[in-house]
């Protein structure tokens, strides 16, 4: 793949922005280069990050930067990029060949071993373990030997990484990423020399390390995150590869169980819990754990639960007020009762899905937290979910804002739980424990009553689905678990349980059942009802016209919408009613938008647009409006600049 030389570089711009793009350039502004043949992606440090795209394998070379720049040309972030392919390129075609290739050929190490005095090996080989501490340890595993030192006096120098690492506000600033691979390397040479406890002792120092540090981590990239599962996987690997009997690995086991419970960030606590999945291989192993589970669990006396003694009355239920109240919750809604008291963290919004600790630079929003999951944030009264919450209370927690709720802890440790008894086959105490904390989250109550439901106690079953709405509100997959429920006993339930998917959740699956079991009349009443339910929401509206086949009364709405965005959502298939009068739809309401702003953004977002409005008219009346729009806006090169990477 050919790309642009310095002399192509400079015809896509102008002198002011070559100039700057090669400073960028020198002072290593580009981050994250990633060449994929003929696409290019990067990060460029400016006054913010921005985010570049190239193709160089169009005709021209088609550029994308999210910067605001205005102007002719590409901007400064394009060319530093451009010139750091230039430069890799040119490096990767002479000066890596030579050091890879010519040089070594010209130096036969083993050769020079061999004909080397070994009163001389011995005095160079002194010489570099003086000068070289790293080098030492390695001499020193290597030989068989311990290098005598604690898994403190590794995460003390560990520790000093961070501080070398460390900026003037005392942060571990985003894309700085420590490079620990001296120490998987001391830890490897042990592993090779069976020497498990000098090789866990390094994987736990920097485990701790790092999660000692996390707080003053910008690990928006994940690097820490990975580097801390590498490190509690390699530790678990480690033990298994000896094939210790179990009292051997009971220490080891007991380690990982302390640290899942203590682990501070959610993404931790998993990789402890997956380490010790790896690392328990025998029922004696899982007995053990659980043992260590019970010894550090209060609250709901799991050891009691398990052993039967505890009966389903013993765990207090929501008063009426508080059921009243999350009847009318919904799963596309996120709650402030959702959280526990205190500093919200990312597993408070993500429930630990989510190994970000310290989001990118800019305003946050809702969705960077939850995706699609929920559309709105709404603060409601006081949840007392935890009146139904196990308390776990790890030795020396620290109760500052980077710890993980009490609640998220608690779901944590009932899901290992759970996990053990299933592999164990403890079926009377896996349901005895189901009964005592199935309103602790959504998650527990919907397996609860699918394995009720499995064992044939299908009445039971239904009481707790029905527990679970009234608690975590309307929440999807306890609802599409109460249809399967009711369907063949309660035709009425099972009949409003599937407009409550639909009116809430908008699954279409249950909007086609309903028009299934639904007799003509009925049928019409109900969706009488769906299109009254969405007047105030056109969006809703449109995808249940489109959804029924109704094109004519989706075209309708979107014209009186007068919303570009949703012309464009649903250009397919809607405008095959009224090609024609749908481009002039369109065209109206382009003409004002592509006038409101300036900046290559904006610009390309008409670009966009035209591109779905070409299909719609013939060539020569597409081309006129072009036309009109770059006569328009002739005073905006910028502009002019996008339409022609676009290909208009």
């Amino acid at each position: 793949m050919d790309y642009p030389t310095q002399e192509e570089i400079r015809s896509l711009c102008t002198e002011q922005s070559f100039e700057r793009g090669r400073n960028y350039y020198h002072q290593g502004r580009v981050q994250e280069l990633n060449i994929d043949g003929g696409e290019i992606s990067a990060t460029v440090r400016g006054s913010n990050y921005y985010d570049v795209a190239i193709d160089v394998a169009t005709d021209p070379i088609h550029t994308r930067c999210s910067c605001p720049y205005d102007y002719a040309g590409d901007c400064k972030h394009v060319v530093a990029v451009l010139l750091a392919v230039d430069d890799r390129d040119t490096g990767t075609a002479s000066g890596a060949d030579e050091i890879d290739g010519t040089l070594s050929e010209a130096v036969d190490i083993d050769t020079l071993v061999e004909q080397t005095a070994a009163a001389d090996l011995r005095a160079f080989l002194l010489e570099v373990l003086e000068d070289d501490r790293d080098t030492r340890d390695r001499f020193v595993a290597f030989t068989g030997e311990d290098t005598g030192k604690t898994v403190y006096d590794h995460k003390q120098d560990i520790d000093r990484l961070f501080e070398d690492a460390a900026g003037r506000r005392g942060m571990v600033e985003y894309d700085t990423h420590i490079d620990f691979s001296q120490y998987y390397d001391l830890a490897e040479t042990h592993r090779e020399r069976d020497n498990i406890d000098a090789a866990t002792a390094i994987y736990r120092a920097i485990g701790e390390a790092i999660r000692e540090n996390l707080n003053r981590v910008d690990d928006s990239g994940g690097h820490y995150g990975r580097e801390l599962e590498r490190a509690i996987e390699s530790y678990a690997e480690t033990v298994v590869e000896q094939d210790l009997d179990h009292e051997q690995k009971q220490p080891y086991i007991e380690y990982l169980c302390g640290e899942f419970i203590e682990a501070d960030y959610g993404f931790a606590s998993d990789y402890y819990d997956d380490a010790l999945r790896t690392l328990c291989t025998t029922t004696d192993d899982l007995e053990y754990w659980l043992e260590l589970l019970d010894s550090r669990v209060s609250g709901v006396a799991l050891d009691t639960v398990v052993s039967g003694k505890q009966s389903p009355s013993e765990v207090e239920s929501a008063t009426d007020d508080e059921s009243e109240r999350h009847r009318e919750r919904t799963d596309d809604i996120l709650y402030t009762s959702d959280f526990t008291d205190g500093p919200l963290t990312t597993d408070d919004f993500t429930g630990g899905t989510l190994d970000v600790e310290h989001p990118g630079v800019g305003t946050l929003k809702l969705e960077y937290f939850v995706g699609d999951a929920f559309e709105e944030l709404r603060v409601d009264d006081p949840t007392t979910i935890e009146e139904h919450t196990v308390d776990v209370e790890p030795a020396g927690s620290r109760a500052d804002e980077t710890a993980i709720s009490s609640s998220l802890r608690t779901r944590r440790v009932i899901s290992t739980y759970i996990y053990l008894l299933e592999e164990l086959g403890e079926g009377e105490a896996l349901s005895a424990l189901y009964e005592a904390v199935y309103l602790e989250s959504a998650r527990f109550c919907k397996a609860y009553a699918e394995r009720l439901r499995d064992d044939g106690n299908e009445e039971r079953a239904i009481e707790v689905i029905e527990d679970g709405i009234h608690t975590f509100g309307s929440t999807r997959n306890l609802r599409w678990l109460a249809a399967d429920l009711y369907e063949g006993r309660n035709p009425d339930r099972y009949r409003d349980t599937l407009k409550e998917l639909f009116l809430d959740h908008t699954e279409w699956a249950a909007y086609d059942e309903l028009k299934e079991i639904c007799d003509n009349q009925e049928w019409q009443s109900l969706h009488q009802e769906f299109e009254q339910q969405f007047a105030d929401d056109r969006q809703q509206l449109i995808k249940l016209y489109i959804h029924d086949g109704d094109l004519e009364k989706a075209f309708v709405e979107l014209k009186d919408s007068d919303d570009l965005s949703l012309l464009k959502r649903y250009r397919e298939p809607v405008a095959s009613v009224a090609p024609v009068e749908y481009f002039e739809q369109y065209r109206e309401l382009l003409i004002p938008f592509a006038a409101g702003e300036t900046g290559r953004r904006h610009y390309r977002e008409i670009a966009d647009h035209l591109e779905e409005m070409q299909e719609l008219v013939p060539e020569e009346r597409f081309e006129e409006f072009v036309g009109f729009l770059k006569d328009e806006h002739s005073n905006r090169p910028a502009f002019l600049d996008e339409l022609e990477k676009a290909g208009f």
